[in-house]
């Protein structure tokens, strides 16, 4: 996006004009809160060297929800100094703020920052020739590409610092750690406030938290990255993969195990080992070089070039809930968000050209079904095309962009184009979900591959017995099933689908005469496969109710003489209300049909 300026239409409303392309951005529109974001990160650029002259600013962008802006201080910022920088942002903005761009050489480029080694770094990575573009307001002058308004005057920015935490420069761990300030910006008091209940929301939701609380799983710097699953924990994983399954069968998928540890000549073949060596756990042994799968495919790839298979066969979709191993660095491990040993509920299709439409939208189907059944309604799509550096002939791409276009469209589905977002071997599908605090997570992908079935020598027979390379989708549902389970827990606070939660009943005696009642209830339902528990304890009919409730078990079942003498079994969900069933069939098919 070009610079922009602001005017107003007949009916007073601002618009932010694109001046190289004539494309008008309407005020409050989501590209424009974009640019006000931008807009206050430099305001927080300013704020900052004002108060501490000695920081050194170095790259501040807008994000989903706000903007950060990376520091290089000499002291860490408390409490007490986020205060005092978000006064000085409002003290700013009450002065009002123009943002004036001019484009300067690179030799004048470097005499201006000469005293910021991170934006000499920047500006040292453009081309001699490139014209660079500088934004000047009252005290500070930043490197930036834009756009940005014309002065704060055009709009009403409500902002909050959020947040400050540690980021290496470059994101490289071997580089020194800035101070990140995050921060937000609404157009209005009301849209602020309700972010910043959502963020006190999401606290209070920690799927780290919840996962304790629920007893679901462990995680330990004695294996940091990685997840230790508790009893719960697992079920409910088991669940998850059980569905996803169920779902992959009736679509023909068929389901594969590959090893987790290969040999590196392998990975040399496909590229990874070139390209994603520094990201793999690594060993050496009888001489050879082993790693940890950082990716699934490679390995399909060996399973579908260990038979003949002729265009009959195609599409073959094989499927696998392959554990993969990443090296992320510890200061970027989050929880289940960020691990590194994780399971993708992989799938690979090899399909003709012609193939490709019915394949992907067959998934996509596939992908709307699994969301929906876990709650989540609102998707966005995203399809990435073809970025500069790219193999294949533009044909391909253009066909395969086409029928990706074409399979949304046919869904009724709205998306946007990422034009040259594609990896350099094919297009692909985003799948984003939206949860309950509004915030977004990119899930799903489909993911079409013109390069890998090349290198690893996949070939099939076609109509006239000639050696053909097949279309290769790489496609993923949910992705990592951690954290999916990090975002499905924190979405629903704990009160997971009732298909998935591990203990969907709590069977309560009201006194303990009546534990082996239940336990008897408690058998019969495990034939049933309805998951449920007998709290034996001590402890009062009210308490075992609370505490039932604090487990986030969704439903309860009182017993005593009441209940025994009518042979009926009353059931209290969580928001206390009550269902009789007559029977103990009556109770299972609510189990099963919920």
């Amino acid at each position: 996006m070009s610079d922009i300026i602001a005017y107003k239409d007949h009916n007073n409303e601002y618009y932010d004009h694109e001046i190289e392309n004539g494309i008008p951005v309407k005020s409050k529109s989501e590209d424009a809160l974009n640019i006000m974001r931008h807009d206050m990160a430099h305001i927080l650029a300013e704020a900052v060297t004002q108060l501490f002259p000695n920081a050194k600013p170095t790259i501040g962008p807008f994000i989903k929800n706000g903007f950060y802006y990376d520091f290089d201080m000499e002291s860490t910022l408390s409490d007490e100094d986020l205060i005092k920088i978000e006064e000085k942002m409002r003290e700013i903005l009450n002065e009002g703020r123009s943002f004036i761009k001019r484009t300067v050489s690179k030799e004048e480029a470097l005499k201006i920052f000469k005293d910021n080694k991170y934006k000499v770094e920047l500006i040292n990575n453009l081309d001699n020739s490139a014209e660079i573009n500088l934004y000047d307001q009252k005290n500070f002058t930043d490197l930036c590409k834009g756009p940005h308004h014309s002065s704060t005057k055009d709009y009403e920015a409500n902002i909050k610092i959020t947040s400050v935490s540690g980021a290496y420069w470059r994101g490289i761990s071997t580089n020194k750690m800035l101070q990140r300030i995050y921060a937000t910006a609404f157009y209005s008091e009301k849209e602020l406030n309700k972010h910043l209940k959502n963020l006190e929301e999401a606290k209070e939701r920690n799927h780290r938290r919840l996962g304790t609380d629920m007893g679901l799983f462990l995680l330990t710097d004695l294996s940091a990255g990685n997840v230790f699953w508790k009893e719960k924990g697992l079920t409910l994983y088991q669940n998850i993969e059980k569905f996803i399954r169920s779902e992959q069968q009736k679509l023909d998928y068929k389901e594969v195990k590959t090893p987790e540890l290969v040999s590196n000549e392998l990975l040399v073949k496909s590229g990874h080992w070139d390209n994603f060596q520094e990201n793999m756990f690594t060993s050496e042994k009888d001489n050879k070089t082993f790693a940890l799968k950082p990716m699934n495919c490679p390995c399909h790839i060996v399973l579908f070039n260990s038979q003949l298979i002729t265009y009959k066969d195609l599409p073959l979709r094989y499927s696998e809930f392959g554990k993969c191993h990443r090296y992320e660095p510890s200061g970027a491990l989050n929880g289940l968000f960020r691990v590194r040993g994780f399971t993708q509920d992989d799938a690979h299709i090899f399909c003709t050209d012609e193939q490709i439409y019915d394949a992907c939208n067959e998934t996509t189907q596939l992908i709307e079904r699994v969301y929906k059944k876990f709650g989540f309604e609102k998707i966005k799509y995203n399809i990435s095309t073809k970025p500069e550096k790219s193999i294949g002939s533009q044909e391909s791409w253009d066909n395969a962009v086409n029928q990706l276009k074409k399979v949304l469209t046919d869904n009724g589905k709205d998306f946007k184009i990422l034009d040259g977002e594609g990896a350099f071997y094919g297009p692909k599908i985003e799948y984003t979900l939206e949860d309950s605090l509004g915030r977004e997570w990119q899930c799903g992908t489909i993911q079409l591959d013109f390069n890998l079935p090349e290198r690893l020598g996949a070939r099939y027979k076609d109509k006239d017995d000639k050696n053909q390379t097949p279309i290769m989708i790489h496609r993923a549902v949910v992705g990592s099933l951690e954290r999916f389970i990090a975002i499905i827990l924190e979405n629903t606070n704990g009160w997971l689908p009732l298909f998935i939660t591990p203990i969907q009943l709590a069977i309560l005696p009201v006194s303990e005469k009546f534990v082996d009642h239940c336990n008897d209830i408690n058998s019969k339902l495990k034939d049933l496969d309805v998951r449920a528990i007998v709290d034996s304890s001590d402890n009062k009919l009210g308490y075992k109710i609370r505490n039932s409730v604090s487990k986030k078990i969704p439903y309860s079942l009182v017993v005593g003489e009441k209940e025994i003498e009518t042979k009926t079994f009353n059931v209290r969900s969580r928001k206390g209300e009550n269902t009789s069933f007559k029977n103990i069939e009556e109770l299972n098919e609510f189990f099963k049909n919920n």
